[in-house]
């Protein structure tokens, strides 16, 4: 019976190939496979899934549809992308002024080169807001993240700090940058299984006109999830600055100690428990005591030592706000800044 069974299967019949045939089908093939990465790198642009990409690349895109200059420059990662409101900025100092914050694994490498730009389109700001979260100040680049710049080909030598790049790490930024059937494969799985969402973009990847993005859900429950992380963080490292992050520090102050304008390094919002612990306190301080140090050898360099923290149910996660609470902290950054310019009047 099971030999009756092999008999009646279907028998493939492969013919010979010859060898143009051969070329010209690894030819189609290639051909496909470029034409596909580049529409995908056309709609990735976009509708990317992944928001850390979008926000870079659309931070970026607001700093270059800018019409004219603003007299604040408000720069730092995700936590300041939700945190500081700039209109209340504006009303209560009698500004303008722009946020384009982007996230924690940019450094303030992305703050150096996005103030840098600024000055090369509109000449110099008046001043300038800096807000991190406590960790991102020990990290090194990331590549991944740096590929996803929206500039010229070997603008990371062009722009100070500059970063040497190997052989290797030049061959990995391009593959990030120029194929995202590789470095983007998630979101093109995501899109080719779900192809209904290429049509209905996530309505959480949006920006004010101001660039600041507005969030309302509190999530208590990631909040205290989050803390237990960064406890283990501080339990396990001691703070240390970047080398990456330490040279584009020293180069921020020195374009504002050349233009002759303000710069005020702020934290990020903080869990109130989480700021509560001793581990994190020793770290924490730490970190205080070394950009203390950096904005004391800067006339125009000020620290906002001071911590300002928040409850659960005011917070995304362990460092960032709804919109309510971005409200409050925005008005305390405020009341630092006048305090520390009415000291130096």
């Amino acid at each position: 019976m099971t030999e009756s069974r092999n008999q009646q299967l279907p028998q493939e019949i492969i013919k010979p190939i010859k060898s143009k045939q051969f070329v010209l089908s690894l030819l189609g093939s290639f051909i496909f496979l470029i034409l596909f990465n580049f529409a995908a790198k056309l709609y990735l642009k976009e509708n990317t899934t992944n928001r850390a990409y979008w926000l870079i690349n659309e931070k970026w895109e607001i700093l270059f549809r800018q019409k004219k200059p603003v007299d604040w420059l408000i720069l730092g990662d995700s936590s300041c992308n939700q945190g500081v409101v700039p209109s209340i900025l504006n009303t209560r100092l009698n500004v303008s002024s722009i946020n384009l914050c982007t996230i924690g694994d940019m450094l303030s490498l992305d703050d150096a080169w996005m103030l840098e730009k600024y000055i090369q389109r509109f000449g110099v700001p008046k001043n300038v807001l800096i807000v991190h979260v406590y960790d991102a100040w020990n990290r090194e680049v990331n590549h991944s993240l740096l590929a996803k710049l929206p500039l010229n080909w070997g603008y990371w030598q062009q722009l100070e700090p500059n970063i040497n790049l190997g052989l290797k790490d030049t061959a990995q930024l391009f593959i990030e940058r120029y194929i995202p059937l590789y470095s983007e494969n998630q979101s093109i799985s995501h899109l080719l299984k779900y192809p209904g969402d290429a049509f209905n973009r996530n309505q959480s990847f949006r920006l004010e006109e101001d660039g600041l993005m507005i969030w309302e859900k509190p999530n208590p429950e990631y909040v205290e999830a989050q803390k237990k992380m960064h406890l283990d963080f501080v339990a396990k490292n001691q703070f240390n600055l970047s080398t990456t992050n330490r040279r584009a520090l020293e180069h921020i102050a020195a374009l504002a100690e050349k233009h002759n304008f303000n710069v005020y390094l702020a934290n990020s919002p903080i869990y109130e428990r989480l700021y509560e612990h001793q581990d994190f306190q020793a770290y924490f301080t730490n970190l205080q005591n070394t950009l203390d140090d950096y904005a004391a050898k800067s006339d125009r360099v000020y620290y906002i030592r001071e911590p300002i923290t928040f409850s659960k149910e005011q917070m995304e996660n362990a460092d960032h706000l709804i919109y309510s609470a971005a409200k409050v902290y925005t008005n305390k950054l405020i009341t630092e800044i006048e305090s520390i310019q009415e000291a130096k009047d």
